[in-house]
């Protein structure tokens, strides 16, 4: 075995081994103690045995990413060799490059999704064994094959422009990839509620009744012009709640899972949907995109630097033949996976920013702080979640601040008369 593949392994060990002692045994779900005793401390709403599932299952998920992403990585890198012996396979079959390019990213696709397929099952296991997944292994192979579909033809249209503006602009092809992904982006949230999400899910109008005809109020007062209100069948993959706002213009819509109406009260669903108009009214979807723009554009430049330093100083030594050899697919996938890891955390305190903005526009708009408590109570017993989350887990994985600063947030509002 080759000495930086025995230093790899070495490394990795010592690092998950690190992973697993932090969030395997260390104390990282301990509150403030003057909070022992309110409504914040899950003692008061949740029993001993939804504590301890709680933390026994962020402690499973936070140890599987951090392991699982890394060796994603060092994946990528290990699958050179085989990629290559698919790129020759691929040039066999065919000499249309439209047709190589498909086959080849078919390939290597199908072999990823096989290698980590295992682990994903493994979690689907571990999920159900907590009682907060219940979908039906066909299900779950069925929702991985579409998932597999849909990656096969955007990775197709995105390598084939990729290569295209390679070989026209060698030089400055990190700029036009940049700005091509502007348009892009703003087409995919504007077909995602009526194209994509329908493909995993069965979407139906809200009945009729007193919550709908109040939600529909709240999302005009909002700006939003969604004409109906849609509930989706998430009961048949989950026991968790949620509710959401998506896609822009026309196609933005209010939805919410079949689990939060037969679990939460309407008043709770209405601070709920409260917060998630907010998001819309505040224009969060473009911020945050305009956000991850600005990011990405550093990203695009220093990312395409490093793959081509890759390419030219290790990858011509294995057999790539340069920047735009399709055999360096996973290369190129590692250096994106990579810097989108280094950003990660700047990405989620600016959504924790919008999330907390989202929440004050729920106080503002109904003023019922009691409610949105109630509601983030019967979320974390029901979700699972744990009302504290070690600041490790936060920095990389914390797209919302924690329950116990939320809740803390909403008891500013004693009722709905509370002061706007």
């Amino acid at each position: 075995m080759k000495r930086w593949m025995v230093v790899l392994i070495l490394g990795f060990a010592v690092y998950a081994a690190g992973i697993l002692m932090y969030f395997g045994w260390a104390d990282i779900y301990s509150l403030p103690p003057e909070m022992l005793g309110t409504n914040v401390d899950p003692e008061t709403f949740m029993s001993p045995d939804q504590i301890q599932r709680a933390e026994a299952l962020s402690r499973v998920r936070s140890i599987v990413y951090f392991i699982e992403t890394p060796l994603q990585l060092i994946l990528m890198v290990l699958l050179v060799g085989i990629s290559i012996r698919f790129r020759k396979a691929v040039e066999r079959l065919t000499r249309r490059r439209v047709m190589q390019l498909g086959l080849f990213v078919l390939l290597f696709l199908s072999l990823v999704y096989a290698l980590m397929l295992p682990f994903d099952y493994l979690m689907l296991l571990v999920e159900r064994h907590y009682g907060v997944s219940n979908v039906a292994s066909g299900t779950w192979l069925t929702d991985r094959a579409k998932n597999l579909g849909v990656e096969w033809v955007t990775s197709s249209l995105l390598f084939l422009g990729l290569l295209a503006i390679m070989r026209r602009s060698p030089r400055r092809w990190w700029v036009w990839v940049w700005m091509l992904s502007i348009p892009l982006l703003l087409f995919v949230q504007f077909i995602q509620p009526v194209v994509i999400e329908p493909l995993y899910n069965e979407f139906t109008p809200l009945r009729e009744g007193p919550l709908k005809k109040e939600l529909l109020r709240l999302a005009a007062e909002s700006g939003i012009s969604s004409k109906d209100i849609y509930e989706v069948n998430m009961s048949e993959r989950t026991s968790q709640l949620n509710a959401y706002v998506s896609g822009i213009g026309s196609n933005a819509r209010v939805v919410l899972w079949d689990t939060t109406l037969e679990k939460l009260e309407p008043r709770e669903i209405l601070v709920v949907m409260a917060h998630e108009m907010g998001h819309y009214a505040e224009r969060h979807i473009f911020w945050g995109s305009g956000f991850g723009l600005l990011l990405s554009f550093g990203l695009v430049w220093a990312g395409s630097r490093f793959y081509e330093v890759i390419i030219r100083n290790w990858g011509a030594s294995r057999g790539l033949s340069g920047p735009g050899d399709l055999a360096a697919l996973p290369v190129l996938l590692a250096v994106v996976s990579l810097f989108t890891l280094l950003v990660t955390p700047l990405d989620n305190a600016a959504s924790r920013l919008m999330e907390v903005r989202a929440d004050r526009y729920a106080m503002r708009l109904t003023g019922d702080g009691m409610g949105a408590a109630s509601a983030f109570q019967k979320l974390a017993a029901t979700n699972l979640s744990p009302v504290t989350q070690p600041r490790l887990q936060q920095f990389f994985l914390g797209t919302h601040p924690t329950i116990e600063k939320r809740i803390r947030y909403f008891n500013k509002y004693k009722d709905a008369s509370a002061p706007q």
